[in-house]
């Protein structure tokens, strides 16, 4: 039987291993398992992760006998432990959904980006938008107006001059209106950011029901269903570093850097021990290899970390 690389090899064992875990496995699923664990080769890397996987019970704990823990540090630790099996049920979604969950938003998308990929997209009128990691937009141009909506995701606008038409930015229920400018917009759970690097941007929330807020280069403003924040002064050219591969962290708190990451990752990254979550970090990364950033943030911050292959890495002490 042939067989492809060591990496998609444990890939696919830690997927099975994942799954029988969860109790998943239909009959013909098992029957299908019992087939591909025959394989000496298959049978060594499910081995493999199983070894890495019982690891996770002796992360580090107190420097004190199990019998003396207090209740507090017993909860600690089961907490820990409630984090590693919500990380391999995250890993286990990325297994099932893949593409096909995807595929709503590939149909409603004019222009896409997967995970760790960043694609350049020429508007019609000379304009242009860098998508980030994991994105999407839809285009819709007319007579009188130039308009974006971002699906989802992060993308670097400039826009070309053109009086007679604005060009605007949709995202959630938020507006930013630019006639000549640079900026970006960026779209998650907690609401859109927009950053301007150029010119000036007007940005609403419930367009025509609510002021507008101008921006100018070097500002950022964030909007929700709360409505429209403070305008904060940033380093725009490092909060769109990316469009360069990189990825700009002054004294970012480690929790925040390991979500940065898991933007860029096509597994899991996951703290299993809060005390950690607060160490800053300091740097400039390669975002095309998250899991290279990890590793010097280990060595810098002194931290270890437990691995089901790079599909799901456990990060603590």
């Amino acid at each position: 039987m042939e067989h492809g690389d060591k990496t998609s090899i444990l890939d696919e064992a830690a997927e099975w291993y994942i799954r029988r875990d969860g109790g998943m496995l239909s009959a013909t699923e098992r029957a299908e398992f019992e087939r591909w664990i025959s394989d000496p080769v298959n049978r060594a890397a499910y081995a493999e992760i199983d070894a890495t996987w019982r690891e996770v019970a002796v992360l580090p704990r107190p420097a004190i006998a199990s019998a003396h823990l207090s209740s507090s540090r017993r909860s600690l630790w089961r907490g820990i432990r409630q984090q590693a099996l919500a990380a391999a049920a995250a890993v286990l979604v990325i297994f099932g959904a893949g593409y096909s969950l995807d595929l709503p938003m590939r149909l409603q998308a004019d222009a896409y980006t997967g995970t760790g990929e960043t694609r350049t997209v020429t508007l019609s009128d000379g304009s242009s938008a860098v998508l980030n990691t994991a994105s999407a937009i839809a285009i819709d141009y007319s007579p009188g107006v130039r308009r974006i909506r971002l699906l989802r995701g992060e993308a670097l606008f400039t826009v070309a001059k053109d009086a007679s038409r604005p060009f605007l930015v949709d995202a959630d229920a938020g507006e930013a209106r630019a006639l000549g400018t640079a900026f970006a917009v960026r779209r998650e759970d907690e609401g859109v950011s927009v950053t301007v690097l150029e010119s000036r941007v007007g940005v609403s929330y419930l367009a025509g029901r609510s002021p507008v807020v101008e921006l100018s280069p070097g500002e950022t403003v964030r909007y929700s269903s709360a409505g429209v924040g403070a305008v904060r002064s940033v380093d725009a050219g490092a909060e769109t570093a990316w469009q360069r591969g990189k990825l700009i962290f002054v004294d970012k708190p480690l929790g925040e850097v390991i979500a940065e990451l898991n933007r860029y990752h096509s597994g899991r990254i996951q703290i299993t021990d809060s005390s950690i979550s607060s160490h800053p970090v300091s740097g400039v990364f390669d975002m095309r290899n998250p899991v290279g950033v990890l590793d010097a943030i280990e060595g810098t911050l002194g931290l270890h970390s437990t691995r089901l292959t790079n599909l799901l890495i456990l990060l603590h002490r």
